[in-house]
């Protein structure tokens, strides 16, 4: 006879921190399981362990109310009683970086080692769907399992069965663990629901074998292993203080499995035992075999994603590496408290049901406050950084700057004329040209209030080897007064744009003076158009027009827009085809009152005001009032920049570019690599009704994920030749090749608007994917705004990629802050590179102060299916380096010496590089 199966009965709650309940409501209960958790694990020793849902930020939740149970929670951690780790938070994976994965991966394992370990299991129960190259995350961290729940198609699950090998592009490979039931097969064992409240209910030793009985069968159907994971836990629920007794009498009963209570560490040690040959599966997990993929989530709450898109770049782009940079260099004070800090609230708002938008609205309120103070953080550290360079010595005064600017204000008798200093930092390991904005304030004399205000003046600007720059003067207000910290200056402020050209990952520091040259007036040109080297746009016949000059291609209907009723909620879309679609209308063309080079559309876009799910049909019209901005970017891409007030609700608004290309294929920006997307079947609930009505009830979604931007390619591969089309945004997720027509054309959703959390019934998802709860703001009825960059030409893969990111993380200037008794011995230059990277197929996505407290991490990742070999250049003041993993310990087998400030480096296909310098 066969040895019976081995069940692992595995004691946990899975906690969203916040989802249907504010945070506070779901932290009062959570803090109540704790106190309870403590007791029972310290009182009961037949009460194996309990896992802590695999994220340490609920010591955190659950210590700022009961610090004085810290000792009581290390002693239970560290006899292995209460699991904690790998995560900080549980993120959803496609809506927040690769490096904010690993960040928390980084900080839980840190946290983790606070209390005296954690587990090294990869275990993510949630996320609507997994990145290929998760794998090679995991083994970074030391991890060779990986257990997750939605994701598997059933394609791959008749192939792949329930334990595979998942293989990342760079060959890592885990074994993945597939959970059929989800992470609740053995939940509330006993009752007779797996989720509910069961207070006054006493579970039965019937019911309990009913539910074992069930998944059993289940597992041992899909792999081949007899180590059953049996978690014995669901959303939020308490421990179950009589589970030991109820699985000694299930073992009496049954003979076919024995039950056992463990933890996750014990089943995948005994799993891997017995783990024989598997098929191998490779690429991201977004299918819906026996649980809803839930991928519209990339549309929801748009606001959500800009922000956390301006929260990662303010980070990773700019503050990391201007803080490494002065650490290296032994000036101001330690940053690395407040990136911690700035780190913590950051990866508080990636849970899936923050990130994602599928919260009721206080639950957002939250995350809105929480990016405010990741701003407030960043910016505060990049201004303590600048001062700290001015006090250190300030920075050299410009080339020629005796002699500029060549007008009257050195005659005697010449108004006091003012000058400032701004400092433009480009994020990138590249040189390229930019047009950047800043504000900047000429002072009074005195710095004080004055009865006759400072007029305003043109101005001038000085690049640091002497080249002048055309300033233009965007808006200017007078008797004004600038008030920071201890300084409260009085003056004219300005907001200027220009045009710099930025050093690789450095900056330039570029002077800026009033001048007495007259102020000319601005006419309008006599032509609606902006023309370069490589576009020409105008508007003909109320259509936006784009001649792209090298390959002659003109695109004579250059942009749309689209609006559809949705009748969804905010995890799905929900299509009206009864109904609609809405186009945009043309009103006017112009260009921009106040900037040269724009050219400001206006759209009218007539829309039902709501739409009534009962009735099934809309209700009112509104107007949404479009105003499209339109530049010729210095990424030779044209820029399009568009506002309006969402006053509508239930609906879907999508901006709709050309392509040129016949081609039902894109290349979309992805975790640590370049990921491949095949427009998927559209299917409708009449094609499959056996899938809309069962569970998980959910169809395919033609709806695809973009990180910084997607691309359409002529070629199919990455060498120089045929042509591409390739467009960035800032903080826009979701994106839908349009392939209806000769050519293909890129539908970018701007705002998705609902107002439930969940409802059922809909066309691509049936099932419910949570409590039915109003959710107004969901609909987005506030100012909405969104930035791309749309380009296209022959132009290599890679250069494609370095433009598109030039535009999604852009240049910041800041004027240099006025301490007007440091004295200024030009210690530091004007012009500098702190990293830069030869070959355009490694990207860089970290420089930052590395985990090991006294080096600099910089991550690389090769986005090309070949072998690259690059040189660094370091403007950092480091004398040697290693090659590190992910968790960013200093190797000294490994170290090599810096030679001339330069690394040479070979990196694999697809692989992701993390090296330390000191």
């Amino acid at each position: 006879m066969d040895a019976p199966l081995h069940g692992i009965v595995v004691s946990h709650t899975h906690w969203d921190r916040a989802w249907y309940l504010p945070f506070q409501v779901f932290r009062h209960r959570l803090v109540r399981l704790v106190d309870r958790l403590i007791e029972l694990l310290e009182t009961n020793e037949e009460y194996r362990a309990f896992t802590l849902d695999g994220q340490t930020v609920l010591l955190d939740d659950y210590l700022e109310i009961r610090p004085d149970q810290e000792e009581r929670l290390r002693t239970l951690i560290d006899e292995g009683r209460l699991l904690i780790g790998p995560w900080y938070t549980l993120p959803d994976l496609f809506l927040v970086s690769a490096e904010s994965v690993v960040r928390n991966l980084q900080v839980g394992r840190a946290h983790c080692d606070e209390f005296g370990g954690g587990m090294t299991v990869g275990y993510i129960p949630d996320p609507f769907g997994h990145f290929a190259q998760m794998p090679q995350i995991l083994r970074g961290f030391g991890m060779q399992t990986y257990i997750f729940m939605r994701g598997l198609g059933r394609e791959e699950k008749e192939r792949l069965g329930g334990t595979f090998d998942w293989r990342a592009p760079d060959g890592s490979t885990v074994r993945a663990i597939y959970q059929p039931q989800g992470y609740f097969p053995a939940g509330n064992l006993g009752h007779p629901e797996v989720y509910g409240r069961f207070d006054g209910h006493t579970p039965t030793v019937d019911l309990a074998e009913e539910r074992v009985r069930e998944a059993v069968e289940t597992l041992s159907d899909v792999q081949q292993e007899k180590t059953l994971l049996l978690s014995n836990g669901f959303d939020h629920m308490p421990e179950q203080p009589e589970l030991p007794d109820l699985l000694t009498s299930l073992n009496k009963r049954m003979t076919d499995v024995d039950l056992e209570h463990g933890t996750l560490p014990q089943f995948v040690d005994l799993l891997l035992a017995e783990y024989g040959t598997h098929e191998t599966y490779e690429g991201d997990l977004v299918g819906n075999a026996d649980h809803p993929i839930l991928l519209n989530v990339y549309s929801t709450r748009i606001y959500l994603k800009q922000q956390n898109h301006r929260a990662q770049s303010l980070l990773t782009r700019h503050v990391e590496p201007m803080s490494a940079w002065l650490e290296t260099e032994s000036v101001g004070p330690d940053a690395r408290p407040f990136l911690d800090q700035a780190w913590r609230l950051l990866l508080r708002n990636h849970p899936h049901d923050d990130i994602c938008g599928c919260s009721v609205d206080a639950v957002h309120d939250d995350d809105e406050q929480r990016f405010r103070q990741i701003d407030e953080i960043g910016t505060s550290l990049l201004r303590e950084h600048l001062e700290s360079l001015v006090l250190s010595g300030g920075f050299e005064e410009p080339q020629g700057n005796e002699e500029w600017p060549s007008d009257d204000r050195l005659d005697e008798g010449a108004p006091d004329l003012g000058t400032t200093d701004v400092f433009v930092f480009n994020p990138h390991p590249f040189a390229h040209r930019q047009r950047v904005e800043a504000t900047i304030m000429m002072p009074e004399p005195e710095g004080t209030r004055s009865d006759d205000p400072r007029p305003a003046r043109p101005l001038a600007g000085l690049m640091p080897d002497g080249t002048p720059v055309d300033i233009q003067t965007l808006e200017t207000e007078g008797d004004v007064v600038r008030s920071n910290y201890l300084e409260a200056t009085w003056g004219r402020r300005y907001r200027v744009s220009f045009d710099v050209e930025l050093p690789p990952l450095g900056y330039q520091v570029v002077r800026i003076a009033e001048t007495l040259q007259a102020i000319e007036d601005k006419n309008d040109p006599a032509e609606v158009l902006l023309e370069n080297d490589a576009y020409r746009v105008w508007v003909e016949g109320e259509r936006l027009q784009i001649l792209e000059k090298e390959t002659g291609t003109r695109f004579g209907d250059a942009l749309g827009f689209e609006y559809h009723l949705d009748a969804g909620d905010t995890y799905s879309y929900g299509p009206v085809p009864d109904h609609g679609p809405w186009n945009a209308e043309f009103v006017s063309s112009q260009h921009h009152p106040d900037r040269r080079e724009t050219l400001q559309l206006q759209y009218a876009l007539a829309v039902p005001e709501q739409y009534d799910r009962d009735a099934e049909q809309p209700i009112g019209t509104t107007t949404l009032d479009l105003t499209v901005d339109i530049t010729l970017t210095l990424q030779q891409a044209v820029g399009i920049s568009v506002r309006y007030e969402n006053t509508a609700r239930d609906g879907r608004l999508r901006i709709v570019l050309p392509t040129g290309l016949i081609r039902d294929e894109s290349l979309a920006d992805g975790h640590f690599a370049l990921r491949p997307r095949k427009k998927p079947p559209w299917l409708t609930p009449e094609d499959e009704p056996e899938r809309h009505d069962g569970y998980p009830g959910e169809l395919n979604y033609p709806t695809q994920h973009q990180g910084d931007f997607v691309m359409v390619e002529q070629t199919s591969d990455d060498s120089d030749q045929g042509r591409r089309t390739w467009i960035a945004n800032r903080g826009l997720p979701e994106y839908e090749l349009l392939t209806d027509g000769e050519q293909a054309q890129v539908a970018v959703t701007l705002h998705r608007a609902v107002g439930w959390l969940s409802v059922a019934d809909g066309r691509i998802r049936g099932c419910q994917a949570g409590p039915t709860v109003p959710t107004p703001g969901a609909q987005c009825q506030r100012e909405m705004h969104a930035e791309l960059a749309w380009g296209h030409g022959i132009i290599p893969r890679f250069e494609a990629v370095r433009r598109a990111r030039a535009f999604a993380h852009p240049a910041r200037a800041t004027e240099i802050p006025y301490l007007p008794y440091a004295e200024s011995r030009g210690r530091w230059s004007r012009s500098r590179s702190i990293a830069r990277i030869d070959n355009p197929a490694i990207d860089l996505t970290a420089l930052r102060p590395s985990v090991t407290d006294d080096a600099q991490a910089i991550r690389l990742c090769n986005l090309s299916a070949d072998e690259q070999t690059a040189r660094l250049s370091i403007g950092l003041q480091v004398e040697e380096w290693c090659v590190s993993t992910l968790q960013e310990g200093w190797d000294e087998a490994s170290v090599r010496d810096v030679n001339r400030g330069t690394i040479d480096i070979t990196v694999g296909p697809h692989e992701v590089v993390t090296l330390l310098l000191r």
